[in-house]
């Protein structure tokens, strides 16, 4: 798969834009994958492979045929999701009925996920934090995520343990600050 994406950016590259049905039918599965794995809704989803495919046309010439063209894919698709993801945690449209019967049956969480997940990111460094939540929050093995990120698997497993203990120490360090 990877040699024929590889070989159909060629041709895009040539300016043969007529192979992009191709490109599109070949490619569109493993982006839709990836984006609804950080989204989880399907129109926010069809949003990111959309803006992943407009950023990966705008940056045809920069794109070197040589690296592996799947994992360039990969971090251009989840980056757009993450950005949406990003956008609607910080954006809250607010139905004043809603927001009464929440605060009157005391219904209001702590913590949001918006809230643990950017705690994470100040806490983890971005490859910590990538493999920590395609694992933990994707369900992905680390197997998986090694393929993913065209990387080694102990290095994975490593990233993902000294994650877990950057954030069992942070842990510790605010329960020591609130007793």
């Amino acid at each position: 798969m990877q040699n024929k994406i590889t070989d159909l950016l060629s041709k895009m590259k040539e300016g043969n834009l007529a192979v992009f049905d191709d490109f599109y039918t070949q490619t569109y599965r493993l982006l839709y994958t990836v984006a609804y794995g950080v989204l989880r809704r399907k129109d926010l989803t069809e949003e990111a492979v959309q803006e992943a495919y407009l950023a990966l046309y705008r940056n045809l010439d920069k794109i070197d045929l040589e690296s592996n063209v799947l994992s360039y894919m990969y971090t251009i698709v989840k980056n757009k999701a993450l950005n949406i993801l990003k956008k609607q945690c910080t954006t809250v449209d607010i139905d004043d009925d809603k927001v009464e019967i929440m605060i009157g049956d005391k219904n209001l969480e702590p913590h949001s996920d918006c809230d643990i997940l950017a705690d994470c990111r100040e806490i983890l460094s971005e490859q910590e934090y990538e493999i920590l939540t395609l694992s933990l929050v994707k369900g992905y093995k680390r197997r998986e995520i090694a393929e993913m990120l065209d990387s080694n698997i102990n290095t994975v497993t490593w990233r993902y343990q000294q994650a877990l203990k950057k954030l069992k120490k942070s842990l510790k360090e605010e329960n020591y600050e609130n007793n």
